[in-house]
């Protein structure tokens, strides 16, 4: 399996300030794919990975320098390579969550379904890591309906309402104010809500998305450009927006502490890159969370998931060695070879139950070979001129050649 390889930057191997800085758009791909190369990167907030086919890794450390402020030391320092194998399972435990943060989360499958459709439409995926996502989906789905790992998953989000919670106890009479509108901050609000939250607002620069989750919660909307004025009043602050830069600044803090007269605020931080600026953590009674914060409670969580997680683990081998058939067979040589025992396979159920003499029954076998010889002329005569991935996987796909053909890429 040695055509994928995968470098990642993630929560294990490098701190939240070094994540934020490494982005990779697919655009920023269109560099490497070249020569039958494909490629696909994901991004969220606990990880940044590429995965790529063919080439050695010395030009994706390129990739990655030029699209961060770091030499290709410190990112090689920073980061994991996986070849072959480990990097297929790597890639099926991402999706099913198993390699996350929070062990289990279901957020990373839709963000890694987001990141192929921009893959899809960039170009740069093709016959081997189409199909290696499609498995990487399906194994998800298997170890959700096959295992109770959902039963215990949470989000980062549902981890940082636990975290106000630890922190304040009864958060039913603080002021909470969630900033973003998107997937995580939707979580957070709809967690807070649910564990007695009565004093919700949202922020968000979408004034609309803010009224909508607000009417959703029964919260209230505030406009994008009254935070600095909602950090006076709050308690509990939870920031997850896209913002490139931070939104919440010591500046704005200080001000903040000092209409507040110093009361405490919690503001826990879970966007990628970060919405608030490391140096507002210094400001007196304001106790600044990041997402790395969160690795305390994520752990203490981990024991009642492990055993399923054992479960888990299994399917993602079994999908795995499943892959590892389907990608031995990419070649002409080996898929000939299935034509012609597809070939014996067919005649052989033809002639069964018939009643016939032995010798009717060479004859008839003897037939039906020629006719079928002649019909797989051409697609074995074609394989031999094009013996590439696409065109072998086309003629697989056809014939009906792996087990798993109903699941195969559309696209």
């Amino acid at each position: 399996m040695e055509r994928i390889n995968c470098i990642s930057i993630n929560h294990r191997t490098a701190p939240v300030d070094i994540r934020e800085r490494i982005r990779v758009d697919h655009t920023d791909l269109k560099d490497v794919v070249a020569g039958g190369v494909e490629a696909f990167a994901l991004n969220t907030c606990n990880r940044t990975e590429v995965y790529w086919t063919v080439l050695d890794s010395e030009p994706v450390y390129r990739l990655l320098e030029r699209v961060s402020p770091y030499e290709e030391d410190r990112i090689r320092g920073a980061s994991e390579f996986l070849s072959g194998r480990d990097a297929v399972r790597h890639l099926f435990m991402v999706a099913s969550g198993l390699d996350s943060l929070v062990l289990g989360e279901p957020q990373i499958l839709g963000q890694m379904k987001d990141a192929y459709r921009d893959a899809l439409a960039s170009g740069t995926t093709d016959t081997i890591l189409n199909k290696a996502l499609h498995r990487a989906f399906r194994s998800a789905k298997r170890i959700r309906t096959e295992t109770a790992i959902g039963s215990y998953s949470v989000s980062v989000a549902s981890e940082a309402v636990e975290l106000a919670e630890h922190i304040f106890g009864d958060i039913g009479e603080s002021i909470v104010l969630v900033v973003g509108a998107g997937d995580m901050a939707g979580i957070a609000a709809r967690r807070l809500k649910d564990r007695g939250a009565r004093h919700l607002r949202i922020v968000n620069r979408t004034h609309a998305a803010a009224c909508q989750l607000a009417g959703d919660l029964g919260g209230i909307a505030r406009p994008f450009e009254s935070l600095a004025e909602e950090l006076m009043t709050s308690d509990i602050v939870i920031t997850s927006t896209g913002s490139a830069r931070p939104i919440i600044t010591r500046e704005m803090v200080v001000a903040a502490m000092k209409r507040r007269k110093n009361k405490p605020i919690i503001i826990i931080d879970i966007a990628v890159p970060r919405d608030v600026e490391e140096a507002a953590g210094k400001c007196y009674n304001c106790y600044l969370y990041d997402i790395d914060a969160l690795k305390a409670i994520v752990d203490r969580h981990f024991a009642h998931r492990e055993a399923e997680a054992q479960k888990a683990l299994s399917i993602i081998e079994e999908e795995a060695d499943k892959f590892q058939t389907w990608l031995s067979s990419l070649s002409a040589q080996n898929t000939i070879k299935d034509l012609f025992s597809l070939m014996d396979s067919q005649i052989a159920d033809q002639i069964r139950g018939q009643s016939m003499t032995e010798e009717e029954r060479a004859l008839l076998a003897q037939h039906l070979r020629s006719a079928y010889k002649r019909l797989l002329h051409r697609p074995v005569s074609f394989l031999k001129e094009h013996p590439m991935a696409k065109y072998i996987e086309h003629v697989r796909r056809i014939f009906q050649l792996d087990e798993d053909y109903p699941d195969r890429h559309k696209g």
